[in-house]
């Protein structure tokens, strides 16, 4: 039975195992160390995942779903082909196919994972992912922020040595930005910042609007179909840029084939806004650790975005040093979260490293301001504390002969309690109370795995009270989760050895969408012969199908 670590991504998803002394990628049913994370549902009502789901997103857009990352959390529904799911139930079934593909490539079953999580989720958004491994049958204790995997992908590859660093997670949906301190195997969390709602999506849909401006149509008029061909020209020429000096984006949209060419100096110029918000994640990061970019010994960067030349020239920029490029952007998170996997294994050669964590929010009670008579917040737990911790502070009666106290407790920032997450309350009864009287005290205890406990005390009586706090706000419902645990146990998955037949119908009809009539022709005859040599079942058939139809897809695609 093995743990793994599990990146669970916004565009892709990998899982990692530590064994053999080192962190080893898991490769799925086609040989990739990713999985895009992408759900689809073919006309048989099987459910899709991976390549195969993200080709449909051009030919199949009411069919398909991505990016749900940046929804978890939120009461909110996507549907495909008519039926409803929660982001939560699209993550679990990225999550189910990850674990099928690690059970077959380790050849042995899959009880645990360890799973990444941006540094910025709140309370909700972590649940959610929980949620989402529990209804793909995988168990998870313990979530790991992203940028501190990172961190210890950095430190296994440069040997565990002193250092402190800024961690820059860029991926396709967020931005964290960390501070770690590493000393004698100990790595400390300094603070963190970041932007649940910024990452290569938001470059992707500059330049699909860039493109749309440039050749004078409304990207709000298009239809799903042409969208979805612009949104993918528009990340691969982002893609390209990473390599190359220039990409040109070429699009049949209402019959007129539009282009565009793009450099990096102009990419710069049209995703202006998105790298201005960058900026002030990085500048909070720093400031809450109390430190100045003097202090930082090395600048990491991971996630997909971090990838982009422009990117790396801007951190560059702003922080006055060069990061570091000796890590994979992609893989990192996934290795860390693998490394963490060995550690909570109990793996010999990583028995002495900890890594310790961070309230990314800080916590508290709505309390009345005697002066201006509104509710405002009483912070209990400043954000940045260390994991684990615990505060106690001590309540007064507001009222003359107040017999009852009620706290509701919020996660997050603002003054303002209604502006914050909203977790729990706890009710508490007392003996009467003159007005300003101390009545209760309240302590509010968070653990490593996120846990966060709150004990009240009545001062007169010394009665206890204590409640395990959940985001109630936005979670499921005991009944809600069984009847989706059903749910999830009715779907049909497609198998993974049809997956790669399946993927190539895919990717002929996506390219189908973009083609010109000629190239239609083309695509048909060669995608029906394929089809039909499925049929009949012959091997050597299906073989030389997949051949000529590869390479006409190849060569009209490239």
């Amino acid at each position: 039975m093995a743990i793994i670590g599990i990146d669970l991504g916004t565009t892709n998803s990998l899982a990692v195992c530590y064994r053999n002394e080192k962190a080893e990628i898991i490769k799925n049913s086609l040989g990739d160390n990713y999985l895009p994370s992408v759900v689809s549902i073919d006309d048989n009502g099987e459910i899709l995942v991976g390549r195969v789901a993200k080709e449909r997103l051009i030919s199949h857009p009411s069919a398909t779903a991505a990016e749900f990352k940046r929804i978890m959390g939120l009461r909110q529904t996507v549907t495909l082909s008519g039926r409803s799911f929660s982001p939560e139930e699209l993550s679990s079934l990225v999550l189910r196919r990850i674990k099928e593909d690690a059970e077959a490539y380790l050849g042995e079953p899959v009880t645990e994972a360890v799973i990444s999580v941006p540094a910025y989720f709140d309370d909700n958004c972590r649940t959610a992912t929980k949620l989402a491994a529990k209804l793909s049958g995988i168990y998870v204790e313990r979530l790991v922020n992203e940028p501190s995997a990172a961190a210890l992908a950095y430190q296994a590859r440069h040997g565990f040595g002193d250092g402190t660093y800024m961690i820059v997670d860029f991926g396709g949906g967020t931005l964290d930005i960390s501070i770690v301190d590493s000393f004698d195997s100990v790595m400390e969390i300094l603070a963190v910042a970041g932007d649940n709602h910024l990452g290569g999506k938001d470059f992707n849909e500059a330049i699909a609007y860039y493109f749309c401006k440039e050749n004078g149509i409304d990207m709000n008029t298009l239809s799903p179909d042409d969208k979805a061909i612009v949104y993918r020209l528009a990340e691969e020429c982002k893609i390209s840029l990473t390599t190359q000096p220039m990409a040109m984006m070429i699009a049949n949209i209402g019959g007129k084939q539009l282009s565009l060419t793009l450099d990096n100096n102009k990419l710069i110029e049209v995703c202006s806004a998105v790298f201005e918000r960058v900026a002030s994640p990085v500048r909070k990061a720093l400031h809450d650790s109390r430190l100045s970019i003097d202090d930082i010994d090395d600048i990491i960067l991971v996630g997909g975005s971090c990838k982009m030349p422009t990117v790396r020239a801007f951190i560059e920029k702003i922080t006055g040093k060069r990061p570091c490029t000796d890590i994979d952007p992609d893989t990192a998170i996934a290795q860390g979260a693998g490394i963490f996997a060995g550690i909570k294994d109990r793996n010999d050669k990583l028995k002495d490293i900890i890594l310790t964590d961070i309230c990314p929010f800080s916590l508290g009670t709505d309390v009345l301001d005697i002066q201006s008579r509104e509710s405002v917040m009483d912070f209990i737990i400043d954000r940045n504390s260390p994991l684990p911790t615990s505060r106690e502070h001590i309540y007064s009666a507001v009222n003359d002969g107040q017999t009852v106290s009620k706290f509701k407790f919020y996660q997050g920032e603002s003054r303002v309690p209604s502006r914050n997450l909203y977790i729990g309350e706890l009710c508490v009864k007392h003996p009467p109370a003159r007005k300003h009287q101390p009545t209760c005290t309240a302590r509010m205890t968070y653990d490593i795995n996120g846990i966060l406990v709150v004990d009240v005390t009545t001062l007169a009586d010394n009665k206890h009270y204590s409640h395990v706090m959940l985001s109630s706000s936005n979670n499921m419902s005991d009944k809600e989760i069984n009847a989706a645990l059903k749910k999830m146990e009715t779907l049909k998955i497609s198998p993974a050895d049809k997956e790669e037949n399946r993927l190539l119908i895919a990717r002929a009809e996506r390219i189908y969408e973009e083609a010109l009539p000629e190239e239609r022709y083309m695509i048909d005859n060669a995608l029906g012969s394929f089809k039909a040599a499925l049929n009949m079942q012959n091997n050597r058939r299906i073989h030389e199908a997949a051949e000529d139809l590869t390479a006409l897809l190849d060569n009209l695609e490239y």
